[in-house]
């Protein structure tokens, strides 16, 4: 058994965190032992050297140190104790400061390169980069979501081959490697992760929705093997390919395609509305939209509309979702079914759980749909 630990032990000494565990027990050793030698040649010269004072005395000595609390006085002591313990303390702890040093440094160059694995927990996984402003608005849209400026982020992409001093400002970390690889979805933590965005690496080019199929396929069976929920968002590049995403099972698709020609057009009628339009979408200031499920089945969305702009929080109902239609303008008699979701425009999410704890029915069956 011992034998094996050992063989298992050394078969990982190229690691440096082994290497350098490896040179601490091996120095504690030679602490204990040369201690041990010490209080034996010495303790007939000095009466009062206890046992733990020659492990004290060789601890300082092979640190180079040297108290002088404690002393050689015999032959032995010095030139058989003394000696070795100095010499091979000073190349020993000098080994173990090597090493330390170089895990330092190579920890340091794998992110650097874009090859180090990411332990982070509850963070943004980012697949592509089409720029670097880009991915730096995302990520500080996801903090202000979450209402964390420090929270991780990890962006996986083939294009960079080092850490663009503008992640490294903003502490964003980056994997090597392509999305439709297992391997750096891995490395990027996908499966501890909050959220994936899967960008198109190129939105003019009908392919990059083939390569986001695969990234978002990927994320979805590993969302499955670790069996928690990773929420997926994926970027369309062509909006006929919208079917072929949908069997992804992502959480969102967002189509490049169309919605730049729409806002321009708006504003050509009504300018000013971009900036309208700004403030909805972005999580640093003002009131966002949100979609939500429910617990008021049965209840008339108008009275619900009507409560919610008398609630102390800035909360509106701007509408409701059914069978995966939109609803912004219902009839004055449409009442809510359970399956159906609101549409919310609010400062935080949490406004709408306050007003749902007020106005929802001890007893939904109590009222018709």
């Amino acid at each position: 058994m011992i034998p094996l630990f050992f063989r298992r032990w050394f078969s990982l000494h190229h690691k440096p965190a082994v290497r350098v565990v490896t040179a601490l027990v091996i120095a504690l050793l030679l602490n204990l032992l040369f201690g041990a030698a010490f209080y034996l040649a010495e303790s007939a010269n000095q009466p009062g050297l206890g046992f733990w004072d020659s492990v004290w005395w060789a601890m300082v000595t092979m640190t180079t140190v040297g108290y002088g609390d404690f002393y050689p006085k015999s032959f032995v002591g010095r030139f058989l104790v003394a000696y070795p313990c100095l010499v091979i303390g000073i190349g020993l702890i000098g080994y173990a400061l090597g090493v330390i040093a170089e895990s330092m440094l190579e920890g340091f160059n794998q992110r650097h390169k874009g090859k180090a694995t990411m332990r982070f927990e509850d963070h943004l996984v980012i697949c592509q980069c089409p720029s670097i402003s880009r991915v730096l608005q995302l990520v500080a849209q996801f903090r202000a979501a979450h209402g964390d400026p420090h929270r991780p982020a990890v962006v996986v992409t083939p294009k960079l081959d080092e850490w663009p001093v503008e992640f490294r400002e903003n502490s964003i970390q980056f994997v090597k490697g392509l999305p439709t690889s297992e391997d750096a979805l891995t490395r990027a933590g996908v499966a501890r992760a909050a959220g994936v965005i899967v960008l198109a690496h190129d939105p003019n080019d009908e392919g990059s929705d083939s390569e986001s199929f695969t990234a978002g396929t990927l994320v979805k069976l590993i969302e499955e093997d670790v069996g928690r929920p990773i929420s997926l968002v994926i970027e369309l590049a062509d909006r006929k390919n919208q079917r072929m995403m949908e069997r992804v099972g992502a959480n969102g698709i967002v189509p490049v395609e169309g919605i730049t020609d729409m806002l321009l057009m708006q504003e050509m009628f009504s300018p000013g509305l971009r900036h309208i339009f700004e403030d909805l979408v972005t999580y640093q200031k003002g009131c966002e939209f949100y979609i939500v499920a429910h617990r008021l089945a049965g209840r008339n969305l108008r009275e619900l509309q009507m409560a919610a702009l008398d609630h102390p929080s800035s909360l509106q109902i701007v509408g409701a979702i059914r069978d995966g239609v939109t609803i912004m303008n219902s009839d004055k008699s449409f009442a809510l079914n359970e399956s159906d979701k609101l549409i919310l425009l609010a400062e935080k999410r949490t406004d709408y759980d306050a007003f749902e704890s007020i106005h929802r029915n001890p007893d939904p069956q109590t009222h018709t749909a």
